[in-house]
């Protein structure tokens, strides 16, 4: 049985701090986040803070720029060895109003220094989250008007470009508002995707393809995941993380897919209430850790990890 080995807070201000993710880079934990005035507000930076293995900071970094909130960063690691840093750009102009949003990606060659920003994709298509197969990056991206999700693949230091149009929505699945997601690739290629939705059932969407990506099969969860994170542990066990709504209340929890029978198994919740969840994973040997934030303590939204043990 999966056990909370510790959970601490590694980030807790006057601020409003969420919208988490975590990577190992050169044998280094880096958790990302986003830092604000509010859980939506035009001033959002990016954070990202390098933590030893007990959760003590080491070093700190933060990214923000004019009149843009950089929200949901996420950090994942290229063919190539660079870490890179995804966000989503919400531009304003000098009165504050919303022009439009856009993904933009930084890059680190040692895990020390950043480059400037590289906007890339489509203006008002939130891409997600990316993951790296054979040397491209894959990724779901989705805008709330059109009830839809597009498969992008590509460099996102150079360019992305869609793949597959309208891989799950409204219109073509009579599923509405699909939106946050993340892709797992086995070793044959085959891809495993969850979807979150937030319409009609709001339960979240279990997606398989087979290369090239461009023909996908869905099954209902029948459980609401909110900002949902995926780790390949085993062969046909996947660790999945995210929001949970159990008992009129949001908490942040841990699944177990098993790819074959399509099923998940709840593992367990971390300690977590109110404004809460969207986690990111590690693994270290045997040990899985999770960054995510919480306002559980005093009703103020703080950074914390996670260390799990005894995952079977």
């Amino acid at each position: 049985m999966a056990i909370i080995n510790w959970t601490i807070p590694v980030w807790k201000n006057l601020k409003h701090n969420a919208f988490t993710d975590l990577c190992e880079y050169a044998g280094q934990l880096y958790c990302c986040f986003r830092e604000a005035s509010n859980h939506v507000s035009s001033d959002g930076r990016i954070i990202i803070v390098k933590l030893d293995e007990k959760g003590h900071q080491k070093q700190i970094w933060r990214i923000q720029l004019n009149k843009v909130d950089l929200r949901d960063p996420k950090l994942v690691i290229d063919p190539q060895g660079k870490l890179i840093l995804l966000a989503y750009g919400r531009r304003f102009d000098q009165n504050d109003a919303w022009l439009h949003s856009q993904p933009i990606c930084w890059f680190s060659n040692d895990g020390a220094s950043w480059s400037g920003e590289h906007w890339f994709g489509i203006k008002n298509w939130w891409l997600w989250r990316l993951t790296y197969h054979k040397n491209q990056a894959y990724g779901f991206a989705y805008n709330r008007r059109a009830q839809s999700i597009h498969l992008f693949k590509g460099d996102p230091l150079r360019t992305m470009l869609i793949h597959k149009h309208n891989v799950l929505g409204l219109d073509t699945h009579g599923l509405g508002y699909p939106n946050e997601s993340d892709i797992c690739f086995d070793v044959d290629g085959s891809a495993t995707a969850i979807v979150r939705r937030d319409a009609d059932s709001f339960s979240a969407q279990l997606g398989i393809s087979k290369p090239p990506y461009s023909h996908w099969q869905w099954h209902d969860l029948d459980d609401y995941i909110g900002a949902p994170a995926m780790l390949q542990w085993s062969k046909n066990t996947i660790i999945v993380a995210g929001r949970i709504y159990r008992k009129q209340r949001l908490k942040t929890a841990i699944w177990e897919l098993n790819r074959q029978t399509k099923k998940l198994n709840l593992l367990l919740e971390l300690p977590s209430s109110g404004d809460n969840s969207y986690p990111g994973l590690v693994r270290k040997n045997e040990d899985l850790f999770v960054s995510y934030y919480s306002s559980h303590l005093d009703n103020r939204s703080a950074i914390y990890l996670s260390k799990i043990t005894n995952i079977e």
